[in-house]
């Protein structure tokens, strides 16, 4: 589906079809006044000192002034309503209150981000592809950018989430999400969009978990060792009443803690630190199940 259409984007359809007749001369003139809110917005990130910018195709970043109306689509938020998040900030109502559904938001440097989306499809076992997802960027209740998804890269966002001290997370839309890449701060002033980092600084920054998503299990464990976490043993094969789990403990995979014998066949596996546990999720119920999420939990 098409993302969000940015002032940029509507200028340059707009002037590509000017003066064939009357209803090209109005479009141009919107097309004008949106190409002069988006060279305003640039000029003001300019004085400020700060900057938007994305070193990666999947995702763009734009300066705006102006936070669009939701479309009607937006309206099937009700249909998926434990995914979307209760405005925290003055800048997460004024997304709700244009009608769109608010995905998180979180602090990075001097901003508020806030994601949000204007299409949301339930699907099976609790799960909603999200689409038509957006990030908003505001310097106290005013907008200054939003990333977005370039529909020429068939991706989606559809939430933020914190990662690291400074820094957030894109998600993406899809009914089993995955992550699309990191939001930093730069020099202090402006944000830029980077692919995911190879790792994960938790608990403070002392404790590494490198990118494991999308690494078949067997693949993942064998980065997360090198990392310095230990599998956590929960059985082998005998006496697994789950043909799965005995398959993937019989492979030596004894930190397989449970599996789902329905839905989108999630496994659990389990592995420690010293000052820190991790739990990793699979996806899928293949020989050698792919990592989909994974949760740090501090303390010894």
């Amino acid at each position: 589906m098409k993302q969000l259409l940015l002032p940029v984007a509507l200028a340059t359809l707009a002037l590509a079809s000017a003066c064939s007749s009357s209803k090209d001369d109005t479009k141009k003139g919107d097309a004008s006044q949106a190409a002069e809110e988006t060279a305003a917005a640039e000029d003001a990130a300019q004085e400020a000192g700060d900057s938007f910018k994305s070193d990666i195709a999947a995702v763009a970043f734009n300066p705006v002034t102006n936070l669009p109306k939701a479309p009607a689509s937006a309206s099937s938020q009700s249909e998926c309503d434990w995914l979307l998040k209760a405005p925290q900030s003055p800048a997460a109502r004024m997304v709700t209150k244009a009608g769109w559904g608010v995905t998180g938001e979180g602090r990075i440097g001097k901003y508020r981000a806030v994601s949000f989306a204007g299409s949301f499809e339930p699907a099976t076992s609790g799960s909603c592809e999200i689409r038509k997802g957006n990030v908003a960027i505001f310097d106290g209740e005013t907008i200054v950018a939003i990333a977005y998804a370039p529909s020429s890269e068939q991706q989606s966002i559809a939430k933020i989430l914190p990662f690291e001290e400074d820094s957030l997370r894109i998600w993406d839309g899809d009914i089993v999400p995955a992550p699309v890449a990191d939001i930093r701060v730069v020099d202090g002033k402006g944000l830029v969009i980077q692919k995911l980092a190879g790792k994960e600084m938790a608990c403070g920054g002392g404790t590494p978990v490198p990118n494991i998503y999308g690494m078949p299990i067997t693949k993942a464990r064998k980065a997360l060792a090198k990392a310095g976490w230990d599998a956590v043993g929960n059985g082998d094969a005998e006496g697994r009443e789950d043909s799965r789990e005995a398959d993937l403990a019989a492979k030596g995979v004894t930190e397989v803690a449970s599996c789902s014998g329905t839905g989108f066949g999630f496994c659990a596996f389990d592995y420690k630190r010293p000052e820190a546990a991790l739990a990793v999720t699979t996806v899928g119920d293949n020989e050698d199940p792919s990592v989909a999420d994974y949760a740090v939990r501090c303390g010894g």
